[in-house]
């Protein structure tokens, strides 16, 4: 299954302002631990975010271990899944805390990641949890994507890499919004 280009990329720059978008074109948004459902049904929870906070233990001021990510099946032609946690509040367009691809379809619950991690933000591989200055609130956007193929991608790759790996390959995608601040 095939989407255009424009229709991906809108889902892109969508999740780049803490919403979420469907390859379908229906969008959801979340300040809580579970997203609303996409068109396919496709949902991501968190039962570390309920409330819309993040907890602290999943930051810098923590032991920085990414909080359990859930979701629910993809549509049934998924191969595999990404994961994203994205702050769009961060100056120069937002800062990439975590991007993890080729989760294959049956790890969807809060086991050992076996996908292949990008390079976030910080320069380092895989995840690094919000540290937004002291006196300042962050937005933190969590997002799954349902994918109809195992993304071409070698480790520690960029978030442009990420975001052309997954054009015209999402199927669905949600995603959940959370706070934290110090």
């Amino acid at each position: 299954m095939s989407f255009p280009r424009a229709l991906i990329g809108a889902a892109l720059l969508a999740l780049a302002s803490c919403n979420s978008q469907t390859a379908s074109g229906h969008q959801s948004s979340s300040i809580q631990g579970t997203s609303a459902p996409s068109s396919t049904g496709f949902t991501l929870t968190s039962p570390g975010l309920q409330g819309g906070r993040w907890p602290p233990d999943a930051t810098c001021d923590g032991s920085d271990s990414p909080p359990d990510f859930n979701w629910t099946a993809g549509p049934a032609a998924t191969a595999s899944y990404a994961i994203q946690v994205f702050d769009p509040d961060a100056p120069n367009g937002g800062f990439t805390h975590w991007m993890l691809a080729n989760e294959p379809p049956s790890l969807r619950g809060p086991t050992p990641r076996t996908g292949i991690s990008g390079r976030n933000d910080f320069g380092n591989e895989g995840y690094k949890g919000p540290c937004p200055p002291h006196g300042s609130a962050h937005h933190y956007v969590v997002t799954a994507f349902a994918v109809d193929t195992m993304l071409t991608l070698q480790p520690l790759y960029s978030r442009a890499q990420f975001q052309a790996a997954l054009a015209s390959h999402v199927l669905a995608q949600s995603s959940i919004t959370a706070i934290y601040s110090r």
